[in-house]
């Protein structure tokens, strides 16, 4: 999966799930939220095991209805 569209399932997921901010998923992630937030923001992109665990945290915290 590429970043671009991790970032739209993170933001899908957001707005879709009942998740108040971004922070619960930096700290599942062992990154900073700042970071989290650049990320998402395309500052920069993460590496392949960091997508890997954010693809496997997203799957865990996504809730069908």
């Amino acid at each position: 999966m590429n970043d671009e569209a991790l970032r739209k399932k993170v933001r899908l997921l957001k707005a879709t799930q009942a998740i108040d901010n971004y922070y619960e998923i930096a700290d599942l992630l062992e990154i900073t939220e700042k970071s989290f937030y650049n990320w998402l923001s395309g500052y920069y992109n993460l590496g392949h095991q960091k997508k890997e665990q954010l693809n496997a945290i997203a799957n865990e915290l996504y809730i069908p209805e």
